[in-house]
């Protein structure tokens, strides 16, 4: 049997670092990260754009 090793390519990323993105009713969405920010948008992309400037 042959094992090859390979280095990581690719970080893994801790899910409670990562946005956490919910929409309000009338549409907005909003992003917010574990440190307690947050940010809105027309989309859940833009509203996590938002949060990393």
């Amino acid at each position: 049997m042959l094992l090859q090793h390979h280095d990581d390519e690719y970080a893994v990323r801790n899910p409670a670092d990562l946005a956490t993105v919910r929409q309000t009713p009338d549409g907005e969405w909003i992003a917010e990260d574990a440190t307690g920010r947050s940010a809105h948008g027309s989309t859940p992309a833009t509203a996590i754009a938002a949060l990393k400037r």
